[in-house]
């Protein structure tokens, strides 16, 4: 379960880096946004599943 969250958390990270180089060009374009959001909750889903895992004995 560990390894598929960890999985999970590439595409957040792909998007966070994404994010941050879009707010430092001088044109920012919106209609990625929606595809950035996406890419957050599947991190976010590979958190929970990391967060769930490590509560199992």
């Amino acid at each position: 379960m560990v390894m598929f969250g960890i999985v999970l958390l590439l595409p957040g990270i792909c998007a966070l880096i994404f994010a941050f180089d879009q707010t430092q060009s001088s044109h920012f374009d919106t209609r990625f946004i929606p595809v950035l959001v996406l890419a957050l909750l599947v991190a976010f889903a590979g958190v929970m599943l990391i967060r769930a895992a490590r509560k199992r004995p």
